[in-house]
């Protein structure tokens, strides 16, 4: 009986100590973007049968302020089928749909080129 008494003791003088500590700071305030906006779901690159998954480049690349790159294997740091014209496939959800943005080997790609399309 004493010790649950002292453990209740105890307890109840955490608490009260707890109570007496400052609040915690604020959060800071989530400044929405355009890039907050975009879930990259998957990105492919490559023709025929060969394609290579390429979705945390194109994803790091696309959250960055003010980046653009164009779907070439020194950009996607992939090139399953060298000498051979390739596609980028990006599947993409904004606003709550999904969508899906696809361009030749060499053109450019930005998240303005995939919020246009987002809002034909």
């Amino acid at each position: 009986m004493k010790t649950q008494n002292l453990w209740s003791i105890g307890l109840g003088l955490f608490l009260a100590a707890g109570c007496a500590t400052k609040p915690p700071a604020a959060r800071p305030a989530v400044i929405a973007s355009p890039a907050a906006e975009v879930l990259v779901i998957s990105a492919t690159y490559g023709s025929g049968t060969q394609f290579a998954d390429v979705t945390y480049r194109v994803n790091a690349m696309l959250h960055q302020p003010d980046v653009e790159f164009f779907a070439r294997p020194e950009w996607l740091k992939a090139d399953p089928t060298p000498g051979w014209n390739k596609a980028l496939v990006i599947v993409y959800e904004h606003k709550g749909r999904r969508r899906i943005f696809s361009t030749g080997e060499g053109d450019r790609v930005s998240l303005e080129t995939l919020l246009k399309q987002s809002d034909k």
